[in-house]
């Protein structure tokens, strides 16, 4: 099986009204979607910013396939 690495920016603003950046780096099936990733990202970025809000995002691959 092959696995391709997937990296996510997301941009939460915290309940005292600052913007920060949660990078999320992944490895998962090749051809994942970019909102799969987007919502595993910010589900993990909101865990870490408790109250936040999601503002934006970006989601990319290297676009290599990996073993197993």
């Amino acid at each position: 099986m092959l696995r391709q690495y997937y990296t996510a920016e997301i941009h939460v603003r915290t309940k005292a009204g600052d913007l920060v950046t949660i990078y999320h780096d992944t490895f998962g099936p090749v051809g994942m979607s970019a909102a799969r990733v987007r919502a595993a990202a910010e589900k993990v970025a909101l865990a870490e910013v408790p109250g936040g809000r999601v503002e934006g995002s970006r989601v990319s691959t290297d676009g290599k396939h990996h073993p197993a």
